[in-house]
Order: C-alpha cells, then structure tokens, then sequence
C-alpha cells in the first residue's frame, strides 16, 4: 500500500535563512539578481491574470525593500499591457539597487500614477496588489505599515482581490505570529514555501498559496519541514479495511486514564481509539467511569483499576497502550503510571497528565508517541512558553531528541517530528477545536493508528491529519463554538 509521506503528498517547506542561502547561490550563479525580480514580477502578473480575466487597472501598495520592487516590476507588466496602475509608496526612507531600478523601469510609463500611502483609503481597484513588507519582517509594525495593512483589508471586505508577494504582510515567518496582517487571497512565494505560512497565526491570512521557483539553484537542500493537508485524505483513507480480517488484524488498545473527575476524558479517548478502527479496546480506569463508558460505547471492555493489574487487559503484541487523558497527578495516579511503568515492550502513547508523570518519572519505549501542547512541551523542556512559540518544529524536534519519540506538537496546526529529525506540519487551522477533550480524542486516533500502521511516524501524522479533516467537517456542519470534541467522531469516515 502506498504511503501518505510519499513525496508527491508532501509540500516541502524553508525556514528563512535557507531560502536566503539559495537566493544569494542563485545571484552569484546568474551573475546578477535582478533578472529574478524581473522573474517574481512576471510570475505574479501572471497568476493575477490567470485569476482575475477582464482586469482593467490594479492597485499596488510597495514598501522600500524588493517585496516592493517586485511590485514595481508588477506595475511596470501591468501598464505594458494597457491596465491602468495606481502605485501607493510607502517607503520611508529612498530605495536602492534593484528596487531603485525597478522603481525607474515603471516611473517612465505613462498610465502608471504614483501617490502617497495615505491616499489609499480611497481607491477603487478591483485587484491589489501588497507589496509592503517582505520574508524578513520582524515585528512589530510601524503606525504607516499598520494603518496601510488595516486600509489594504478595509478595501478587500468591500470586494477587492487581494494578492500577496511572497508572504502576507505583516506576518512574522521566523514564528508564524501576527497581531495584524494582510488578509490575502492569494499569496505567491517565491523559491520555496516557507514554514511561517503554516505554524500559528500564519494560515488564518491566505485563502490560496503558490510556489514559484524562480529558476533558483538546487542547494540539495533538505526542507526544514514538510506540510501535509488533511484533504490527502480524501484520496488515500486511514486504516483501511481488508476484505478477509477480523478483530485480531486491527489490534488492541488499552486506554489507561480517568481519575476521578475525569471520566469524559478517559470515555473519549477510548471512544476515539474504537471508532477509528482499532480491533478491540479497552479502557482502564476509575470504578467509578464503568457505567457511562458501558453506555456511551459498550464496544469498549471498561475495567475497574481495582480488579486487575493494566497487563491482564493486553491482547499480545499487538497491543498499544494511550496513557494520560484525564490521568491526574494523585496518590492513585501515580501508583498506575508505576505499573505502567514496566510494560515496556508495548508502542506507547502518552498524553495529557501522562505528560507531567514522563517529566516525573521518565520511561523509554522502542515505540513511543508524544502529544503535548505548548504548556505541556514548556514543562517537557524545562522552559516557559513564550520560548516553545518562537520556534515549534525546534521545539518539537528537541522533545523527539530528548525523550526519543514521537512528537505531535498540538496547535493551529500540528508539528510532528521524529528523533531522526523528520518534521511534518499537518492539517489546517479549526478554531472548533479549541476546547477540552480535544486532545483526547486525539490521543485514541492516535493509539489505533499506532496497532494499524509499523511506522511509528507515519501512525502519528496520519492521526493528526485524520484528526484535523474530522474536526473541518465537524466544524462545518456543527459550527466552531457549539461543536464538541466527541461529535468529531461521527465524521471519520
């Protein structure tokens, strides 16, 4: 069967120094850098016409750096063509190089009108092009590029199509922070796509995203990241059924969680890990959460922790354990982590207050998936978590390295690192999920991937993307604030 880390699933993506290092290859190959200019201004002049046919006049908004020069280089195609094109400056300071020389290539036509910035408010255009602040911006905002960034989105609710060059404005891609950005519709990247535009509050200021390569040098680089969208789905389902199967060929998986309190999360996880297609399940907890799991779900064998020891509930090897949702830090918690403890030949989850025990009380599996959000990471790597959101796939990957699993890094989308130093960022950003139980969810998905699939890596991307498709489903047709966590599971099919 084939694989969904198969390359052509893959989006491969940069930080910015990387693409920096092929930027500076490239001019020194071609002996110059301004033909690439002349070639990100060609690329997007095309895709604009590509998607906005029967456009007459285009305004762009240019800062004093080449983000800004490609949009001179943009007015300049434009006004060859006969499209009339209002350029708004907003550089503060007069350009250089091969900004200065674009800016003089687009002067000396005659249907290109240069204004101010502060005159934008009453334009008219129906395509905009943001041409104001590049890959390298590091916040914050001055007052003019933030008064412009609020202006450029005004006009877009009123109907205008918004184009980005290389990156939304505003938008730190070194984290994927932004306190305001431009709301594009298209973005156009150039050389590579970068990890900003996928982490954090990056993919809530783009519609549509495309790459083009610039003819840029091949550095035989490897991609910092890649990006998996959960619509691949679509074409390859997790954890298919064979025809000729029966229980045994799914697997078993033992939920060890629920402190007293806890229950939903513990009858969640559980449930996560039955409906998307473990074999058998059971769960292991509180006296108790017996009743309401046996009702919500009698698939689920619920056992009483007092009545037998976590290995009398395994079915061989090939069982998974998912310790932590719901887990408490109790007399009772811990005396189940210390019997979790010594099973150590079975591929492990660990979540939640499992987490907290793993800093506590560390294990090591052959087998292993993590699934901290920040503040669970923060404590993972003794840091706070202003340090975890500068950086989350360093983050994640440091966590793979130090406690040698599986990481799911838990956020607006998923970064899920390997202690080879494989990286993955999957599924898209769903507010919905922005609630408790959530993750529990997440953690049964992933321990019935973990009994299906041998690859530990490609079990836990699969879960976050299966995961993150659900919940789009879910919060399409349930809505954002009413959708719970458990309704997910109705839209794993």
């Amino acid at each position: 069967m084939p694989s969904l880390l198969s390359s052509r699933f893959l989006s491969p993506l940069f930080d910015v120094a990387a693409i920096r290092s092929r930027e500076q290859a490239s001019f020194a190959h071609e002996g110059a850098s301004f033909p690439m200019m002349l070639r990100a201004g060609q690329a997007l002049y095309n895709h604009i016409l590509r998607r906005q046919r029967g456009v007459t006049h285009l305004a762009i908004v240019v800062g004093g750096g080449n983000n800004g020069g490609d949009g001179w280089v943009v007015a300049a195609l434009a006004a060859q063509d006969g499209l009339q094109v209002i350029v708004y400056d907003a550089a503060s300071s007069p350009r250089k190089g091969d900004a200065l020389r674009a800016e003089k290539i687009a002067y000396e036509l005659e249907n290109v009108q240069v204004r101010s910035i502060d005159e934008l408010d009453d334009d008219h255009a129906p395509v905009i092009v943001d041409a104001l602040l590049g890959i390298g911006f590091r916040a914050p905002l001055s007052a003019q590029f933030e008064r412009a960034i609020q202006v450029m989105n005004g006009l877009a609710d009123a109907g205008a199509w918004l184009v980005s060059v290389d990156c939304p404005s505003g938008l730190d891609l070194f984290t994927g922070k932004a306190e305001l950005a431009v709301q594009a519709d298209l973005v156009v990247t150039f050389i590579g796509d970068k990890i900003g535009h996928y982490l954090q509050d990056g993919p809530s200021f783009y519609r549509e995203i495309v790459t083009e390569n610039l003819q840029a040098v091949d550095l035989s680089e490897q991609p910092q990241a890649y990006f998996l969208a959960a619509t691949v789905l679509d074409v390859m389902p997790p954890c298919g059924r064979k025809p000729n199967s029966h229980k045994g060929t799914y697997g078993h998986v033992t939920v060890i969680a629920g402190d007293h309190g806890y229950g939903g999360a513990a009858i969640m996880a559980s449930e996560a890990a039955a409906k998307s297609g473990a074999g058998t399940v059971c769960l292991y907890t509180q006296e108790r959460h017996l009743n309401a799991s046996l009702v919500r779900n009698p698939n689920v064998m619920a056992v009483a922790s007092h009545e037998m020891n976590i290995s009398s509930t395994l079915r061989g090897q090939e069982s998974v354990l998912v310790i932590g949702p719901g887990l408490g830090r109790s007399e009772w918690s811990e005396s189940i982590w210390q019997q979790f403890k010594v099973l150590d030949d079975y591929p492990t989850i660990v979540d939640a207050d499992g987490l907290y025990w793993l800093t506590e009380q560390p294990v090591v599996r052959q087998k292993m998936v993590v699934t901290p959000h920040p503040g669970e990471a923060a404590r993972l790597l003794s840091k706070k978590v202003p340090e975890i959101l500068q950086d989350l796939p360093l983050a994640a990957r440091t966590i793979a390295d130090r406690y040698q699993s599986v990481v799911i890094l838990k956020g607006a989308t998923s970064v899920v690192a390997a202690p080879d130093g494989r990286t993955m960022i999957v599924g898209g950003a769903c507010p919905g999920l922005a609630k408790g139980g959530s993750g529990d969810v997440l953690s049964g998905m992933v321990g019935s991937c973990l009994a299906y699939y041998d690859d530990v890596f490609e079990a836990a991307v699969i879960a976050a993307a299966w995961h993150n498709k659900a919940a789009q489903k879910c919060q399409q047709n349930i809505g954002m604030v009413t959708m719970q966590p458990y309704q997910l599971l109705d839209y794993l099919e």
